[in-house]
């Protein structure tokens, strides 16, 4: 955890609010001390090691290299000054500083120091890309100026070598702290507005209610209205009696219907089929039923009568007696519902709450379809409503590959790391050791040997267990070869350069598997191969069993270490995890106890309103008094009307989560649909998903969030085109975050990916 130093007091008498130039002048001076620190300590670093070399090696102090040690401490310094703001220009200067300083490498400290340190700040202000090719550009340069120095090509390509292993070093430990930096920024966010939960929660709650009484007791009080006042006008008393009848009937289904929505809170989930579809359009006299699809997936089907249900009471409001027809056709993985009407006098007009095709909408492109609503024919006479939905299922989402899945990209790094290091030490051999490379055979099998042993550190997390396996074997081949005078370096000293890829996937062992799964048999194993190699070594003599035995045992106690020291970290990461999901389900009951509320807030209301006018409604048709009835339905869609217009007022600040995209897309009239069933992600996760997604959708986007095992992934299609300063901070969020962003040609289509596993 890293502690900020306090800012100063203020002056006696000074108050902050009244001052605010004061404090922050204050901030900027804290700020600027920060960045400042870090270059001073460095240079004074530098001013104590030119003097202090010399008689630590005891040789005689050179005063000729002081201007040179001086000029490097000064570069250094402004470099260093700079690794925030201008990470490329800092390290560029730095590497330059280091590359002209020539014999002074050993003296002036300062420049590969500040190389080290302003590499560290590319990677953590930059994305991976743009970090890699600057670390790798810069060890290749301090190679290219070792060689213009008069170094050997083979030893400038070593140099190489080793100066891009630690560049990767630095790489890997610059990209966790990228994200380590990123994740906690999230999650301060999501629990800064954890508070917002809530008010969401009640709003969502209040519109769904409001979309299920549109749908269902809305559309039975304007049926009862338009048919009681067709049998009062038209003094009918066949028809009166069957608007007696329906109104009867219509009216308890209300009572009903509001009893379950708001009082034992269940969402309409319509389990329909094209005969309940028909049986629909039966009760419309005037409407007539064609389908070709004998039958369609349940989801479609209810979405179906959901859109004919609308589209007829429309047609009762504003189009009474016209003649309709609803057509169903189903193929080619789609469906297509269309309701057409040949236009009619407006019955019950002024009782529409202007929601329902909005709403339809908002459903349809949602599960993947379209919906279009507009008049019919060149008079424009009629009105047509017209859906296409999709009958085959979404396609499971792909496996991510490895470079969208998280930290296993910075185990790439370390298989830099492992080759840099192993091949630049047999490129650079001591004097005292005969050359590894000086047979084309052994040498060609020596760097072959050494790739496949660095090569399992990309699994490290992926697969712990094999990549463990897989190295042993690897040194297993390699105590074969060195036995049948195929390689001609000594094995004991390549296991004791290379050692630490076993440590770190014994590591991984504890870390990322169960304890039961291998237990103590991983470093137990290494520590046996280990000894073998060892014993193996030309600096081993008499009994080599012997030699192995004590040797193997040796080894198993820092295995051991490492292996109880992932242990100890996947348990506090468990822990960790855990109380994540306490506080997450902690945050969940409250929002769901906050909706409770308001739903029975809610309930009450309609008890009192429109609950109360469907009954009157059931006891007026009851007595006969049909104008009673129409007074008492139109009250009551009056009542429903005015909840729904009353909604959008009361809107909470959107918090920053996946749930709330769905209804920031419907306030920005855009579609949204899942694939997956949605569940509760990392807070980090949620959190940088909901960024992107806000800024990305616009008015008419059309988006699609995909859950799967790995993480979360999003598809936004969009006008206008994404803008070149939103593509950066995109690029940016994602890259922090581990993930990845991909665009069209054109720049109106953006996916992107977030993975969950191995953070």
């Amino acid at each position: 955890m890293r502690f900020r130093r306090p800012p100063p007091p203020l002056p006696a008498g000074v108050s902050p609010a009244a001052n605010l130039p004061y404090a922050r002048s204050m901030g900027q001076w804290a700020s600027a001390w920060r960045d400042v620190r870090v270059p001073a300590a460095v240079v004074v670093a530098q001013a104590l090691w030119w003097p202090l070399r010399p008689w630590w090696f005891g040789v005689a102090l050179d005063a000729r290299s002081l201007p040179g040690v001086c000029a490097v401490a000064v570069v250094a310094f402004g470099a260093l000054l700079y690794r925030r703001r201008a990470p490329e220009l800092a390290l560029l200067c730095a590497v330059l500083a280091t590359a002209l300083s020539g014999g002074l490498a050993t003296v002036a400290v300062a420049g590969p120091v500040a190389v080290v340190l302003t590499s560290y700040g590319l990677v953590v202000h930059r994305t991976a890309v743009v970090s890699a090719v600057g670390v790798v550009t810069a060890a290749f340069g301090l190679a290219v100026a070792a060689a213009f120095h008069g170094a050997s090509l083979r030893a400038a390509a070593g140099a190489a070598l080793l100066l891009g292993a630690v560049g990767g070093a630095i790489w890997a430990v610059g990209r966790l702290s990228r994200r380590i930096r990123s994740d906690r920024d999230a999650a301060a966010a999501f629990r800064a507005a954890s508070d917002g939960l809530a008010p969401f929660a009640v709003a969502e709650e209040r519109r769904r209610l409001a979309t299920e009484l549109h749908d269902v007791a809305a559309h039975r009080l304007t049926a009862i209205v338009v048919s009681a006042g067709a049998a009062l006008r038209l003094a009918n008393p066949a028809l009166r009696e069957g608007a007696v009848e329906h109104a009867v009937n219509a009216g308890r289904q209300v009572v009903e219907d509001l009893d379950r929505l708001v009082v034992l809170a269940e969402p309409d989930h319509d389990e329909t089929d094209i005969v309940a579809i028909g049986a629909l359009v039966a009760q419309h006299p005037a409407a007539r039923y064609e389908h070709t699809a004998a039958a369609l997936p349940p989801a479609v089907t209810a979405l179906g009568y959901r859109i004919v249900r609308e589209a007829l009471t429309n047609v009762m409001r504003y189009a009474e007696g016209a003649a309709t027809t609803v057509r169903i056709t189903a193929g080619d993985g789609w469906a297509s519902v269309e309701v057409l009407d040949d236009g009619g006098a407006p019955a019950a007009g002024d009782l529409g709450a202007g929601r329902g095709l909005a709403g339809l909408r908002i459903r349809v492109e949602a599960a993947g379809g379209s919906l279009e609503a507009g008049p019919a024919g060149s008079a424009g006479s009629g009105w047509r409503v017209h859906a296409r939905l999709p009958t085959r299922p979404d396609p499971a989402p792909g496996t991510p590959t490895l470079n969208a899945a998280g930290g296993a990209i910075r185990d790439r790094a370390l298989v830099v790391l492992a080759l840099g290091l192993s091949m630049g030490a047999v490129l650079m051999p001591s004097a005292d050791d005969p050359d590894p490379l000086a047979a084309p055979v052994p040498a060609m099998l020596l760097v072959a040997l050494l790739t496949l042993h660095a090569l399992p550190l990309a699994w490290r997390r992926l697969a712990p267990g094999p990549a463990l396996g897989a190295a042993l074997w690897i040194l297993l081949a390699w105590l074969g070869c060195t036995a049948a005078g195929w390689t001609r370096r000594d094995p004991a000293e390549t296991f004791l350069w290379c050692w630490w890829v076993e440590l770190a996937l014994v590591y991984a062992v504890g870390a990322y598997r169960p304890a039961n799964r291998y237990g103590l048999g991983a470093p137990l194993a290494v520590a046996a191969v280990g000894g073998a190699v060892l014993g193996a070594g030309t600096g081993v003599t008499g009994n080599r069993v012997a030699a192995a035995t004590v040797l193997a045992v040796l080894l198993a106690v820092p295995l051991i270490i490492t292996w109880v020291a992932g242990r100890l970290v996947a348990a506090r990461r468990s822990r960790q995890a855990e109380a994540e999901t306490c506080e997450r389900e902690a945050l969940l009951r409250r929002a769901e106890g906050a909706a409770r509320n308001e739903r029975f807030r809610i309930a009450d209301g309609l008890r009192r309103s429109a609950r109360g006018h469907a009954v009157s409604v059931v006891a007026a048709a009851e007595a006969g008094r049909l104008d009673e009835v129409v007074v008492q339905a139109r009250a009551g869609l009056h009542a429903l009307r005015e909840l729904l217009h009353g909604l959008p007022a009361d809107s909470p600040d959107l918090p920053p989560a996946v749930a709330a995209l769905a209804d920031l897309a419907a306030r920005r009239r855009s579609s949204l649909r899942y694939i997956g069933a949605p569940r509760p992600l990392p807070a980090p996760l949620e959190v940088v998903a909901h960024r992107a997604g806000a800024a990305l959708i616009t008015d008419g986007a059309a988006v699609v969030v995909t859950y799967t095992d790995y993480g979360l992934g999003m598809e936004v299609r969009r006008r206008p085109p994404v803008g070149r300063d939103l593509v950066r901070s995109l690029r940016h969020m994602m890259d922090a975050a581990g993930g990845s962003l991909t665009l069209d040609t054109d720049r109106t289509m953006v996916r992107f990916w977030l993975p969950e596993a191995l953070r």
